[in-house]
This record gives C-alpha cells, sequence and structure tokens, in this order.
C-alpha cells in the first residue's frame, strides 16, 4: 500500500494536488478557456477589428475598399438626417420610460392581488410581448391608417372626422404613434418584472401602514417605489439600451418618413449602408452608435451604483 509521500508525489505528477499551492492548474484552466476565447475572438473581436478598418474606407461591400481615413466620420457630424436621428431616439425612449416602464409599474401595482380574474388580466396585458416586432408594426399601421384605419373610422362613427388625422404620415404624430404602439407592445413586459418584484414586499408593511391611516397613493410613494428602486433602474436601463436599438417598429411603420421626421440612427445606418451601397460610411454610423450607447450605459449604471436600495 502506497505511503502518504508516495501518494503526494502521485498527485503532484499527475496535477491534482501537492506541492505549492495552484501548481499547474493556471494551464489547466487556460486549456479549459482556450475554446471560448477562440469563438469569441473569432465571432467579437475579429469583426470588431474588421469594422474599425471599413469605418475608414469608402467601400459599396462588393468592391476594393478605398482608404478615406476619418472622412467618414466627418462627414457623420455634418449629417443633419444623422444628428436629428440622436433626437429622434432620445425622445423615442423618453416615450418608452412613459409609455412602457411607468404603465409597467403601474398595472403591476393594479394587478397584485389574487383575486379571481386577475390572472386572466395579467395574462391579456402580457400577450402582445409574445408578438414579434415586425407583426405588431403591420398591424398598428393599419389601425392608424387614413382612409381605412379603426382610429379614423371609429372618429367618423361617433361624428368626429374633423379630429381624423394622417397619423403615420405627418411629422406631429408619426413618432408619438410609433411610441405608443412600442408601449403597447413591452408594458406587459415591464408588468411582469414589476409584479415579480411586488410578491417578495411583504404584506405585514401595508396592513402596519394601513393602521397608521396611509391610503393607497401614500402606500405606493413610501413603501412600494423606494422597495422598487432597484427594480425601476433594471428596467430603465433596459427600455434606454432597447431604445437606441429600434428598428423594427420604425421600419415597417414609418421607414423614416415623413420627411425624415422618425429617423433614428438604426434606420439611417441601414439605409447608408444598404440602401446607397455605402456601406463603409454605414459601418461609421454604427461604430458611432456603439460608442454612444456604451457611454450612456456606463453613465447610467454609475448613477444606478449611487442609487442605495431599501432593504426590506
Amino acid at each position: 500500500m502506497p505511503s502518504g509521500n508516495q501518494r503526494g508525489t502521485a498527485a503532484q505528477k499527475n496535477g491534482l494536488g501537492g506541492g505549492r499551492p495552484g501548481e499547474g492548474a493556471g494551464i489547466t484552466n487556460l486549456l479549459f478557456v482556450i475554446p471560448a476565447l477562440t469563438l469569441y475572438a473569432i465571432f467579437v473581436l475579429l469583426p470588431l477589428a474588421s469594422s474599425l478598418y471599413y469605418a475608414l474606407t469608402d467601400w459599396d461591400g462588393i468592391g476594393s475598399p478605398r482608404w478615406v481615413g476619418l472622412a467618414n466620420f466627418s462627414r457623420a457630424f455634418s449629417d443633419d438626417i444623422h444628428l436629428a436621428s440622436y433626437v429622434h431616439v432620445t425622445l423615442y425612449i423618453i416615450g418608452t420610460l412613459i409609455f412602457e416602464v411607468s404603465f409597467g409599474l403601474i398595472m403591476a401595482v393594479l394587478l397584485n392581488s389574487d383575486r379571481p380574474g386577475f390572472a386572466l388580466l395579467r395574462g391579456l396585458f402580457f400577450s402582445p410581448v409574445v408578438l414579434s416586432m415586425s407583426a405588431a408594426g403591420v398591424l398598428w399601421t393599419f389601425v392608424f391608417d387614413y382612409r381605412t384605419g379603426l382610429i379614423n373610422g371609429m372618429l367618423k362613427g361617433m361624428g368626429l372626422s374633423d379630429w381624423a388625422q394622417p397619423w403615420l404620415s405627418q411629422p406631429a404624430t408619426a413618432l408619438l404613434c410609433v411610441m405608443l404602439v412600442s408601449g403597447w407592445k413591452f408594458a406587459g413586459f415591464y408588468m411582469i418584472l414589476f409584479f415579480a418584484a411586488l410578491r417578495r414586499i411583504p404584506r405585514s408593511l401595508y396592513e402596519a401602514a394601513t393602521l397608521e391611516g396611509a391610503g393607497p397613493i401614500r402606500q405606493f410613494f413610501s413603501i412600494t417605489l423606494p422597495l422598487l428602486k432597484q427594480n425601476v433602474l433594471i428596467c430603465g436601463l433596459l427600455a434606454v439600451t432597447g431604445g437606441f436599438a429600434g428598428f423594427d417598429l420604425f421600419f415597417t411603420m414609418t421607414n423614416g418618413q415623413p420627411y425624415n421626421s422618425t429617423e433614428v440612427p438604426v434606420t439611417w445606418i441601414v439605409k447608408m449602408g444598404f440602401d446607397s451601397d455605402q456601406l463603409g460610411y454605414g459601418i461609421a454610423l454604427t461604430v458611432i452608435l456603439t460608442v454612444v450607447v456604451s457611454l450612456v450605459s456606463l453613465l447610467y449604471l454609475r448613477f444606478a451604483e449611487r442609487s442605495h436600495a431599501v432593504e426590506y
């Protein structure tokens, strides 16, 4: 039977233990990480490096790229439509924070009950989430149609023909319509997130507040909202980053029109890169968008770190 020293020597030779702490573990760990690093390099780092290169060229996606240096970036910061697209997406993000996150929170609070029928209502409000963005955009395009749309049809049926509008064909209402559809699509998603957080709040807090004479509104602002602070911040981050990536609804409902009033960075990138065969310029716009989203996310996270969660 091998002695203790012999077993330790064998373990060292096999890299299973003994000797200095962690001896041989570094190489073993590296062998496990290499496959993941290889995939990461092929599918993330290599495309990123090639994108940075093509962003400095004049390229149509087919022929040989021609080096132009920073000309694409200089053009981007003098492109009025590109600059306006960030104003539009900022307004859109504000709209998503109102129509998606805020309404989702309100619905979660109102439907936070085990009464009969409330589970069905939560399911109905969540149902738009399962639709694809393209399908939702096409559906609501028919609803907002000036001649045959449901909204104008209802207005005419009630004798309010003067209120009928070309909702998606005028700059004053087109972006607002996209915001409303986005809210209809995702408010149920945030409702479920907030509902799950609400179920963790002890009922005893509300019972004590009721005994002290606090009404529903006072309980919401003094108990519910402070305890959901971290959840609100997370949902806000999802809405902000999702807003910058918004494409499907804009593409199917307005395609940036009318008069580029609903043009957002992603739709303008697609038009420049693919519709106009200016792929080099489109990639430069993508690099700018990536930097902007990264900076906004970092600032948002820094703000979230300074906000202390309320324990319960």
